[in-house]
């Protein structure tokens, strides 16, 4: 994150929203980290869960989108944007009024499932457009999310069977490879002028 916000001052919409990204996410899991060490379940952690995944998801459509000519890049947005949506609010519902979190956990592992599927297109895109794929710095931040989605999405497809408890660890190891690729992927973007 650190690495990040140096970034900012020559930083497009881009990485001021993957900042934003970052940033909201260490708060979202510093509030459930302190929940879990005070043994107790915080709604407002619950609510800025939820904020943070609609975030997540519509960021990582939006970001994935670019590599696509214009008219199909709308098209991505619009549509899949309105899956998302309607997702979400059933998601939401089963969440905060059924309380049925078995549902809740299908919904959320069919987004991670699109987002796998829109961010692998688009680094095939990508792969197409750019023969420096591999210092070209986007390519290693969607790289990273598409790991952690395409990763993550079996794990949370698991997560009320019986092994869950013996395989979340992977999922912890996944999330920390996605910020190794992030890490390079901040690295490679170009340094900000002096003054």
């Amino acid at each position: 994150m650190a690495i990040a916000g140096t970034k900012l001052k020559t930083g497009d919409l881009k990485l001021r929203l993957f900042f934003v990204f970052l940033l909201f996410g260490a708060v979202v899991d510093g509030i459930g980290f302190a929940a879990y060490k005070a043994n107790e379940i915080w709604k407002i952690h619950g609510y800025l869960l939820a904020l943070y995944l609609v975030y997540e998801a519509f960021f990582f459509l939006w970001i994935a989108s670019f590599n696509f000519e214009p008219g199909i890049r709308s098209r991505i947005r619009n549509r899949i944007g309105v899956v998302f949506i309607l997702l979400f609010l059933t998601k939401f519902y089963f969440d905060f009024f059924e309380g049925n979190i078995l549902y809740s956990s299908i919904l959320q592992t069919s987004i991670l499932i699109v987002i796998s599927f829109i961010m692998g297109f688009s680094l095939l895109r990508m792969a197409e457009q750019r023969d420096d794929i591999l210092s070209y710095p986007w390519f290693w931040i969607l790289a990273g999310i598409f790991l952690y989605s395409f990763g993550t999405f079996f794990i949370d497809a698991l997560l009320y069977s019986q092994i869950i408890d013996r395989i979340w660890y992977t999922r912890n190891i996944i999330n920390i490879i996605q910020y190794g690729f992030f890490v390079v992927g901040l690295l490679l973007l170009p340094r900000s002028p002096r003054p």
